[in-house]
């Protein structure tokens, strides 16, 4: 593993993330002596390839380790081993998903005999395992009931309110506590531990997103009751958080997970919303006297807004720690703007990288905490910033040679005939055209928060909660017109010039009318967007692009915000996770239609977003809207940043060549520049 790469890293300049190494185990089921400890040792080479090689990816054939014994055998000893694996740092796992049960899930009796089988702990471990199943007459696999706490304690029936989503009856049991605790002591050592053991199932798997959400509204709903008897006096906030998403940036659903789960937690929130001006979240953050500044990105282009803060802060002497989010960033972007002066210094205060928001509230934990705790924090963030500072200086030394096309390049596809040239517009589209457009992987495990859950769990959640309410979504669209979809489109003459997709006019295949200019990738195959037009001939272009905006209008965004300020958190979440997909099936049911009009096959016709590595650059939404007069159009509009109004709209090219692939153009180029 470590020749190859330092081949791939070294030589030729890939980043480590492109590397997946693939682990190997072998049955236990024979009991032979050669492989008893083969699991254990399975695990120990993930942690000695995550630990020496930082930044590659692992991947693992779990089942094997099972091989040989009963069935359902095998799905606990898959479980347990996969658990263990995950937690040495394998990142991908070839499992069968309905047969994999989370690890907390497992019978007890179960989970230790195949604990002691993996970890070799007894020699007749795997003699019981076999016993075990072979005498296991219900086979149907085990989870513990909810019990009926009618008769526990009024904090365990509390607790079990938050943790089990109960909002009926949470004031009487506040008020039935009040008779022998006070309003603190209710709110920190009853209330607060609830919340976090919500936090810490998300973190296992346990609870998808919508569930930690229903959770939050009956916190909320137990402490707006609470607030009536809590004096102001005795300081109940655990901290302040000047919490935005950043200028130009007009999505705000990841910004509104993360105050909705620092203010259950017992923080103050000052939400500034969305678009906010640096300038005006330090000067809240200086009125309120805040613990740290949070900020939120969406797209690579508005996370450049971030270094700003720090920047701003060092020049004004401002001394905020920040935390910062949002699918455009990793932990290692985190790093690289927490330095000053091109690398010579760090930001004191300290600046860190949340993936979700309860890593978030973990920080926040730590920088409210004690000094000694938050300084060795602090201090283990700035050596790693440095540590990265490095690492990508040694990298960017490697010079860049010349460019190289693709192969692709010279290979010219046959053009289909456009049935016309120019913009056309569709509206009054019906949506339940959209329904068999829809993702559903997309929409249940990222819109809807249910990336982390497997097996039977994940099917019980589509099955009784995620596919009623998709149909009732369905539903509202058609009766209360939640959805407007609308389509603006057009096919245009092209020529693909070096990196350059140059558009020409309708009526006149010569005379240029716009340019989009694509990355090329530095490594592999070269690619870049222009390589899938034909060139010029004779000076005139003989190719054509489609390009298209769509929307499904504002309603949606208005009833999503609606409910997040009555503190509806999980019916906010779903309906706008519904309404982005509903663009996103708008998006596909035109790109559809394109292909049907061109005589392209189902494979054949890619469409590309701009703000995705092979087409990175937003601005090239202002020549886009300027063809297809989006504004007036299908009235969506562009913020000053080149992001599309409303967020429930996206704009695309499709190119018609048959080689046509989505890739990564930016990922080698950002590396080489960094």
């Amino acid at each position: 593993a470590k020749r190859i790469y330092d081949i791939v890293t070294t030589e030729f300049g890939l980043p480590p993330g492109a590397l997946i190494f693939d682990d190997l185990t072998f049955t236990l089921a024979t009991g032979d002596s050669e492989y008893i400890d083969s699991a254990v040792a399975t695990m120990d080479g993930i942690r000695l390839i995550k630990a020496r090689l930082p930044g590659v990816l692992t991947s693992l054939g779990v089942s094997n380790v099972s091989f040989g014994l009963k069935p359902h055998a095998r799905a606990a000893l898959n479980s347990v081993f996969l658990h263990h694996c995950v937690a040495a740092g394998l990142d991908m796992a070839l499992v069968n998903p309905k047969e994999i049960t989370p690890y907390a899930e497992l019978d007890a009796t179960e989970r230790r005999l195949c604990d002691d089988l993996v970890f070799n702990r007894r020699p007749d471990a795997l003699q019981l395992v076999i016993e075990h199943w072979e005498s296991k007459t219900d086979q149907s696999g085990s989870s513990a009931p909810v019990e009926d706490d009618a008769d526990a304690p009024v904090e365990v029936r509390i607790h079990n309110a938050i943790l089990r989503r109960r909002k009926d009856g949470i004031e009487a049991k506040i008020d039935e506590a009040l008779l022998r605790r006070g309003p603190v002591d209710v709110l920190n050592n009853v209330l607060l531990p609830a919340m976090k053991e919500v936090g810490d199932k998300f973190g296992s798997g346990e609870l998808i997103l919508p569930f930690v959400l229903q959770s939050a509204e009956v916190m909320k709903k137990a402490v707006s009751h609470l607030e009536q008897f809590l004096e102001k006096k005795e300081g109940t906030s655990k901290g302040r958080v000047v919490l935005a998403t950043v200028f130009g940036d007009v999505h705000d659903i990841g910004k509104n997970l993360v105050n909705t789960i620092l203010t259950n937690n017992g923080y103050t929130v000052f939400d500034l919303g969305k678009q906010v001006p640096m300038n005006t979240i330090l000067e809240k953050a200086v009125e309120v006297n805040a613990d740290a500044i949070g900020l939120s990105a969406l797209l690579v282009s508005t996370s450049k807004q971030m270094p700003i803060c720090v920047a701003e802060q060092d020049s004004r002497g401002l001394q905020f720690p920040v935390l910062v989010g949002g699918a455009a960033i990793n932990r290692d972007f985190g790093r690289r703007i927490a330095l000053l002066d091109e690398g010579a210094r760090y930001f004191a205060p300290g600046l860190f990288y949340a993936k979700d928001a309860f890593e978030g509230l973990d920080i926040m934990e730590v920088l409210t905490g004690d000094d000694s705790r938050r300084g060795a924090f602090v201090q283990k963030a700035k050596s790693e910033a440095f540590a990265l500072h490095a690492k990508q200086q040694a990298v960017s030394a490697v010079a860049a040679g010349p460019t190289v096309f693709s192969a692709v390049r010279a290979e010219l596809a046959e053009v289909p005939e456009a049935p016309f040239l120019g913009l056309r517009v569709r509206k009054g589209i019906d949506p339940t055209l959209l329904w068999e457009c829809f993702d559903l992987k997309s929409l249940y495990r990222l819109s809807w928060g249910a990336s982390n859950t497997k097996g039977e769990q994940y099917d019980r959640v589509v099955r009784e909660e995620f596919e009623p309410r998709l149909r009732k979504y369905e539903q509202l669209a058609v009766s209360r017109r939640i959805l407007e979809p609308r389509i603006a489109y057009g096919y245009y003459p092209a020529a693909g010039i070096e990196n350059d997709v140059v558009l020409y006019d309708p009526k006149d295949s010569k005379t240029e009318i716009a340019r989009f200019d694509f990355p090329r990738q530095l490594g592999g195959e070269h690619l870049c967007l222009a390589d899938y037009v034909r060139p010029l001939e004779n000076g005139r272009a003989v190719d054509i692009v489609a390009l298209q905006v769509v929307t499904v209008g504002t309603e949606a965004t208005k009833r999503t915000e609606a409910l997040h300020a009555a503190g509806d958190y999980s019916e906010s979440y779903f309906l706008h996770g519904f309404s982005v997909q509903s663009a996103e099936a708008l998006a596909e049911f035109s790109h559809r239609e394109i292909r049907k009009e061109l005589g392209l096959s189902t494979s054949r016709g890619k469409r590309y977003s701009w703000g995705y590595g092979a087409c990175p650059d937003l601005s090239q939404h202002e020549q886009v809207f300027k063809l297809l007069d989006a504004a007036n159009a299908i009235g969506t509009q562009l913020t000053e940043s080149f992001q599309i109004m409303p967020e429930q709209s996206t704009a695309a090219i499709i190119l018609h060549h048959p080689k046509a692939a989505y890739f990564n153009a930016a990922a080698v180029r950002e590396l080489q520049t960094a």
